[in-house]
């Protein structure tokens, strides 16, 4: 089965050891946003990005969407394209219902 080229190799665990010596390992992934805000009477939604940097470009741009473009501290990390830095400021600045996250779903294949 092909697989699309949005599913990628992320790491799943990195495992440091008392030697100094280090294991990674990398699983099936896509790159995921999560939002959960004032609309949609507190429903998660989810999108699939593929890659991480379109997906944090993508979660500042709601972010901003969503009210942070009135922020000028968000205004100013969104002109200097540090996205993941605006996601921040929403959670921050919103109440902790509200959700704005970019992280990797793991796939799961049948053997």
């Amino acid at each position: 089965m092909s697989r699309p080229t949005f599913i990628r190799q992320v790491t799943s665990s990195t495992t440091y050891h008392p030697d100094g010596s280090v294991d990674t390992t990398k699983d099936p992934a896509v790159w995921t946003l999560a939002h959960r805000g004032y609309s949609g009477c507190g429903r998660l939604d989810v999108w699939v990005y593929p890659t991480k940097a379109i997906a944090l470009r993508e979660g500042a741009a709601l972010a901003m969407a969503c009210g942070l473009d009135e922020d000028e501290q968000a205004v100013k990390l969104f002109e200097a394209k540090r996205y993941d830095e605006v996601m921040e400021r929403y959670e921050a600045t919103h109440p902790d219902t509200h959700l704005l996250r970019v992280q990797p779903a793991f796939l799961q294949y049948p053997d």
